[in-house]
């Protein structure tokens, strides 16, 4: 059969994937006076080691649960790919009850009859339970489905005048050949209500009918009870084909009497073709990297071994910060063609080269470099680390604001300009974020913005709250009710995958395809042309020039000429990491320039030159210095030849990611005269922290436009497109 596109079943179905349904049944309870919360976490052994695939929803107060997030498999039938399965009973705060677990193999899901197994769930020698597994074959299709779904009439179920029913409903895919009902999706109840009209819908073609337009689709309404034992309604079937191109469709519902109960709306129905998140990367699109650090002082201080930064210089084992680092940075470099990253850290009073300040800072640029942030591939991330991580005085509180508000500007720049180009925010914290109202307010506004935001937790805090931000309902408001246009922000706990970092940053990045899509579609931008490369007339020389590639192509009786660097020795100095280490840089021919104290935390204001007699002393005299330790370290040597900088970066000719004409544009893409332009370069975004509460006439606190402040763009490469 073929689909609404007229693409063959066979052409479809070519993919050898299995998605698999779990549910459970009389599970025991590890609650004293509740049910158990289950959840199921799914492994899958490679090279003799159990590898997390993946964990469902947590179910409250349920020992009979029907998960509605599934697994997707790649299945090969000459392999036996043993499976195992282990539930729990969630406690919060990352604590859980072991329930029991249970092993098989695909092979014998996909064997089974109906594809359907029942497995005994055993602690110990304890049966505790039966987990269900159900398969079903997976037909690629990016296709999405949008509806509104609401209805009308519904019986009230409750006896109490003050309290009637609480409607959700729940969506189930039949299997045409076995008429089995495997869950897909479930919404979120409304209260008290028989009239309901609920978040629009938003799914997956391919999750809610497979592909197969012509299925039939189950709705239920149920009655939410916090008890867990929530109480069936009534139900009808429907199709997407049934829907396509009509409004305003009206259905019977039915309970289990076969009595009207009411009638189910569905308005709004779109059927959109989703491009994917390759065809996007053929087209030219590139993933731009943005790192920020953590540096306040519940990190604990570097020397100290139980601290989350603590600098190895023995055996060279990295810390937290610099695992989670490798495992994502390593992989998001891939996409990013001039390999070069803006580096950030917040919460501490720098003591660096070039910046040097007694003001705690919530955004500044780990290099030292306000002009140009931005390091060099994985080495140049962790030598500028390693390198700040001994220069800086740990304070606090932690800010996120600030960093996501001059993340946002990176990015309005590249949006106002139509390059093709998404940014990566990279938050790597160790707690609590002290304010989560601006945060909010800044995510809500970056919605728009070819941006998203990845945030990893370090250390044994207690992250509870970071679930406010990684909102995948689409629930997360501002302070003016406005919600977020898109899902932007991933949070991942590092505790949870610090043994293993393929898994950790498999479950980083497993969210960032779909964001970058999901704001594709809503600006409206399909997919350019693939770039087509004529092999025939290739020309590596041509092509390095073009793409901006970073080593020379040498010819075949060609030498390449190696820049000899002198080895100057630094006292005191523990060398980086194996990995990681360098020649060491040429002794400095410029002052270290200490700051006064600032008006604002980022950027700061324009300091006076310093005489001409400080130059070429290194180190310089009465430097300030981190309490912890006696001697500042050298940063790493970005540049051969460094010429003095001036804080904050005067105007400069512009060679790098945006072209000649931002140097007249500020973040607005407004055009202004050269004067107007001067007069900018000195004023500064002005951060006020703790934030400041303003009430308006309507007694809503607004956030503050962080677009509203000028600011010259950070000096950045060039973009080897020419965008």
């Amino acid at each position: 059969m073929d689909d609404l596109y007229g693409r063959s079943a066979s052409i479809m179905e070519s993919q050898q994937k299995l998605e698999l349904f779990i549910s459970c049944r009389g599970l025991a309870n590890m609650d004293t006076f509740s049910k158990s919360d289950p959840y199921v976490i799914m492994y899958v052994k490679r090279n003799n080691q159990w590898s997390e695939v993946g964990r469902t929803e947590i179910i409250k107060d349920n020992l009979n649960p029907n998960f509605s997030k599934s697994f997707i498999i790649e299945y090969y039938f000459e392999c036996q790919q043993p499976l195992k399965f282990t539930c729990n009973d969630d406690d919060g705060h990352g604590q859980y009850d072991f329930i029991g677990s249970a092993e098989t193999t695909l092979a014998n899901i996909a064997g089974a009859r109906d594809q359907l197994v029942m497995l005994n769930l055993n602690n110990g020698q304890k049966k505790t339970g039966v987990l269900v597994v159900r398969a079903d074959q997976v037909r690629i299709i990016n296709d999405k489905i949008i509806m509104q779904i609401s209805a009308d009439n519904l019986p009230d179920t409750r006896f109490l005048p003050w309290h009637s029913t609480s409607p959700f409903f729940r969506l189930y895919r039949i299997r045409k050949d076995t008429n089995q009902s495997l869950l897909v999706y479930e919404s979120e109840p409304i209260k008290s209500n028989l009239k309901p009209i609920w978040k629009r819908l938003d799914i997956q073609a391919q999750k809610l009918c497979n592909g197969d337009y012509f299925m039939p689709i189950r709705i239920e309404i149920w009655d939410y009870r916090t008890s867990g034992n929530h109480e069936h309604v009534c139900s009808t079937d429907f199709s997407v084909n049934e829907l396509q191109g009509k409004n305003n469709i009206k259905k019977a519902l039915l309970d289990k009497n076969k009595k009207y109960s009411g009638v189910i709306i569905f308005n709004d129905l779109k059927l959109i073709e989703k491009p994917s998140f390759l065809d996007y990367l053929q087209s030219g699109t590139q993933i731009n990297l943005i790192a920020a650090i953590d540096f306040t002082a519940s990190n604990q201080s570097p020397k100290t071994p139980s601290s989350l930064h603590y600098i190895d210089d023995q055996y060279h084992r990295m810390n937290q910060y610099q695992q989670a680092l490798l495992a994502v940075g390593e992989i998001l470099l891939n996409y990013d063609h001039d390999k070069k990253v803006p580096l950030f850290g917040f919460g501490c009073k720098p003591r660096l080269h070039n910046l040097n300040t007694p003001q705690t800072l919530h955004c500044f640029p780990l290099n030292g470099n306000p002009q140009d942030p931005e390091v060099f591939q994985m080495d140049g991330i962790m030598q500028a680390y390693n390198y700040a991580v001994r220069n800086v005085q740990f304070d606090g509180p932690t800010y996120f604001n600030p960093i996501i508000q001059e993340s946002m500007k990176i990015a309005q720049v590249c949006k106002d300009m139509g390059t093709n180009t998404y940014f990566v925010l990279f938050i790597l914290t160790d707690g609590e974020i002290h304010d989560m109202k601006q945060t909010i307010d800044s995510i809500v506004a970056a919605s728009h913005l070819p941006i998203s935001i990845i945030i990893v937790g370090v250390g044994d805090a207690d992250f509870t709250n970071m679930s406010i931000l990684d909102d995948d309902d689409g629930n997360l408001r501002d302070s003016f009710g406005k919600r977020t246009q898109r899902d932007l922000v991933q949070f991942v706990p590092f505790n949870q995958f610090k043994s293993n970092p393929e898994l950790l940053a498999k479950n980083v990045l497993q969210e960032l395809p779909d964001q970058l899509v999901d704001y594709m579609l809503l600006i409206g931008r399909k997919p350019g042309q693939k770039n087509f490369i004529n092999l025939g007339q290739f020309d590596i020389n041509q092509y390095s020039q073009q793409y901006g590639q970073q080593q020379q192509i040498i010819q075949p009786n060609q030498q390449q000429q190696v820049p000899q660097i002198p080895q100057q020795q630094f006292q005191n100095v523990p060398p980086p990491p194996s990995q990681f280490q360098q020649p060491l840089p040429q002794p400095y021919t410029q002052t270290q320039q200490v700051y006064p104290p600032q008006q604002s935390s980022y950027p700061s204001q324009q300091m006076p030159q310093y005489p001409t007699s400080q130059l070429n002393q290194f180190p310089p005299q009465q430097p300030a210095v981190y309490p912890q330790q006696q001697q500042i370290y050298p940063p790493p040597n970005y540049q051969q030849q460094q010429q003095q900088q001036i804080y904050p970066p005067q105007q400069t000719e512009f060679q790098n990611k945006f072209v000649q004409g931002l140097a007249n544009t500020n973040f607005l893409g407004q055009h202004i005269t050269d004067a107007q332009q001067q007069q900018l370069n000195q004023q500064l975004p002005q951060f006020q922290y703790p934030p400041q509460e303003q009430v308006n006439q309507n007694g809503i606190q607004p956030q503050t436009n962080p677009y509203q402040q000028p600011k010259q763009p950070p000096h950045v490469p060039n973009n080897p497109y020419g965008l």
